[in-house]
């Protein structure tokens, strides 16, 4: 049975970008103690459906990895200060009203946050944001959100290896540990056969965001293409991918919120 799952409070939040940020407090000319660092890694996906792929921007300058991003991709950043509270993440595309992400407070621990990009409601194309913040662990996390635009319901479910479902549901908008091995995350709705799945390898230490994502074709968006329901599990990894040392497994603390504040012009 898959009921080992470990739920954890959700916080509404390339090989390139960990920053550190340094404690706050004031040392004592001459002490022999150093400012405590903590690893903030940054990620960020599209889940808006449509040809737009987006540039993100820190201050005018690009913080990608990669190039823009298209629907169904993520990409974590390439920060090369860190991260503060009141920076602004500019989400820019071509055919889309510049859209910011503010960071409006980090946690004195180390983390991983994501910021997912997403379609703001079904009768309009302007831009909206969901967010995630990890703290480190010793096992592998996992976020679960709703991206998706439309009438559809649909459960999500987390099988074995061999697709077989055991009575794990994954409700949209938690989070949980989740011991490593490989899965299938599958979509379902409600049928026996469902046709939305997706392979998922969890490795210890690594935090990851699976997304429900699309739009259905009554919906009043400027393409006027359907694009059906859909997952998105990142980063995709595999057994033996990314050891971390033991203290950069530690969980350092419970789940802080990262609020943000859209603005879009």
């Amino acid at each position: 049975m898959l009921s080992f799952l470990a739920l954890f409070g959700f916080a509404g939040l390339a090989a390139a970008g960990t920053i550190h940020q340094r404690s706050s407090k004031t040392l004592a000319a001459g002490s022999f103690l150093k400012p405590v660092e903590y690893e903030h890694t940054l990620r960020v996906c599209n889940a808006y459906p449509g040809t737009e792929r987006f540039q993100v921007e820190m201050g005018g300058v690009s913080i990608m990895t990669g190039a823009p991003m298209g629907y169904k991709e993520c990409q974590q950043l390439n920060l090369t200060k860190p991260l503060m509270p009141g920076d602004r993440l500019d989400f820019r595309a071509d055919s889309l009203p510049a859209a910011t992400f503010t960071v409006d407070s980090l946690p004195k621990y180390n983390a991983v946050m994501y910021v997912v990009v997403h379609r703001r409601g079904s009768t309009t194309d302007a831009v909206s944001f969901q967010s995630h913040m990890f703290s480190t662990a010793k096992n592998a996390q996992v976020a679960v959100l709703d991206t998706y635009t439309g009438e559809a319901k649909a459960a999500l479910l987390l099988a074995n290896s061999t697709g077989q479902w055991e009575g794990t549901v994954l409700p949209f908008g938690t989070a949980f540990g989740i011991p490593d091995g490989t899965y299938q995350v599958i979509l379902s709705d409600g049928s026996a056969d469902s046709k939305i799945r997706a392979p998922f390898t969890a490795v210890k230490g690594e935090s990851y965001i699976v997304l429900r994502t699309g739009v259905t074709e009554k919906m009043a968006n400027s393409s006027g293409i359907d694009y059906p329901q859909d997952l998105i599990v990142f980063p995709v990894t595999s057994a033996g991918w990314g050891h971390r040392s033991s203290a950069g497994r530690m969980l350092t603390g419970l789940l802080m919120p990262m609020l943000a504040l859209i603005a879009c012009w």
